[in-house]
């Protein structure tokens, strides 16, 4: 009767815990751990159940401890298609237990589009793409774009669970025109070009541990330059490359390597991760030139009270490509806010990001997140230049996000560099997603 009466309490204490995200509280080694005699699952109405079950680290017959239990809810919040997931911890007898997942989905099939206009030049583009595609939790796209008349897209497939396994299989086909601005680092202006690019792109990638990812891409392109237009501005260095190289074929074959995790639960993101990437274009093999890229990127993400946190992003990449279109075009919506997009273009930078994001509003639908932030950058053409400190380019400013809890990838961002260390024409930046 007793030892009833201690496991009850044990199941109400796990399941109040689990919901309350207090795993932290909570012993992961018991005396006698319950089994699970049933496993139900509630509040899908699109996504298969075989999705739910395949992520978690257990099934009927296995002992259950705190553990295994908070990890694989974790997974579940980690896949990013649901709103919530609550377990709840039923006592049967003979040292059972039944569990049930209460889960709400996410509204996955996205649209978006943009556009621009100037210099007798109109570029379109919009698209739509699900990442829970007829619930089978694959991702799928396509994007339809047009410059000057001129039609391109993209399709794109990626399969997180190929086979049922911690494998992710992807492909892309592109044919797309799109036009590239070319600006010095006081963002004067030093023309444009518009690259034509036919690609095929394939990736597999295979988690060997929780906290260890590898993986292959490769990628064929056949390039091309056109509509080349500059001014008195241009370097000669960009004029020669413009002229030399407005063909190209690249099959670019890259190694990945994943370190560490990231924890997702709708506003909040912890943890740590590494990614290393290692490039190699040859000559013999496909390619017009033969060249070498690498990119290290360390996030950390540190959890604070309130919901809030504290989250850095620290990117280093080299490239010893001869083409225009391979290098690193630093600036603006990805890189540094306030400045303009691509303003700081060479073959070797580093950028460091700091935020401090705050929410200050909640409710079921929508999210309001306040961020503080700092951006570092230092862009150059030969490696060892990029411990010349004197060379950094830096913006500070805050913004702010609005997100929603009930549609994936619902994340509109506006932010204001108040601070900047070089010239620029620009000090406001909005899209979606969050910097990093």
């Amino acid at each position: 009767m007793l030892k009833k009466i201690l496991l009850t309490v044990f199941l109400f204490a796990l399941s109040f815990l689990c919901r309350a995200y207090s795993a932290n509280s909570l012993q992961d080694k018991l005396a006698s751990h319950p089994h699970v005699d049933s496993i139900k699952i509630i509040g899908l109405s699109r996504t298969e159940e075989n999705v739910v079950r395949r992520e978690l680290l257990f099934k009927e017959g296995d002992g259950l401890t705190t553990g295994v239990l908070l990890r694989s809810i974790q997974a579940l919040k980690n896949l990013q298609i649901f709103s919530f997931v609550r377990p709840y911890l039923e006592l049967e007898p003979g040292n059972k237990v039944k569990l049930t997942l209460e889960l709400s989905e996410k509204w996955t099939t996205i649209p978006f589009a943009s556009f621009s206009q100037g210099g007798g030049t109109n570029y379109y583009y919009f698209g739509v793409y699900d990442i829970n595609l007829f619930g089978k939790y694959i991702e799928a796209g396509l994007q339809y774009d047009n410059w000057n008349g001129e039609d391109g897209g993209i399709v794109w497939f990626r399969d997180p669970r190929f086979l049922d396994r911690r494998i992710l299989l992807g492909a892309d086909i592109w044919a797309t025109q799109k036009p590239i601005s070319l600006y010095n680092r006081k963002s004067d202006d030093q023309g444009e070009f518009v690259l034509q690019q036919k690609q095929l792109n394939l990736s597999i990638k295979k988690e060997i541990k929780s906290n260890l990812q590898l993986g292959l891409m490769f990628e064929l392109s056949k390039d091309r330059l056109h509509n080349i237009q500059t001014t008195s501005a241009i370097d000669a260095t960009t004029n020669k490359l413009l002229n030399n190289h407005q063909k190209s074929t690249t099959l670019l074959n890259t190694f990945i390597v994943e370190l560490g995790k990231l924890n997702y639960d709708i506003d909040v993101v912890s943890g740590k991760k590494i990614t290393f990437q290692l490039s190699h274009s040859n000559a013999a093999l496909l390619s017009s030139d033969s060249f070498n890229k690498v990119k290290w990127v360390g996030q950390t993400y540190w959890q604070l009270p309130r919901r809030s946190y504290f989250a850095t992003n620290l990117t280093l990449a080299a490239t010893d490509t001869p083409l225009l279109q391979e290098y690193y075009y630093v600036g603006g919506f990805e890189h540094i806010r306030g400045y303009l997009d691509g303003q700081f273009r060479n073959r070797n930078y580093w950028q460091l990001n700091t935020e401090y994001r705050i929410p200050s509003y909640r409710s079921q639908w929508i999210i309001l997140q306040h961020v503080l932030f700092i951006d570092v950058i230092n862009s150059t053409h030969r490696v060892q230049d990029l411990t010349n400190f004197d060379n950094n380019v830096y913006s500070a400013g805050t913004g702010i996000r609005l997100i929603s809890p009930k549609i994936y990838s619902f994340n509109g961002r506006f932010d204001f560099a108040f601070l900047t260390s070089e010239k620029t024409e620009i000090s406001l930046s909005f899209g979606t997603q969050h910097f990093f």
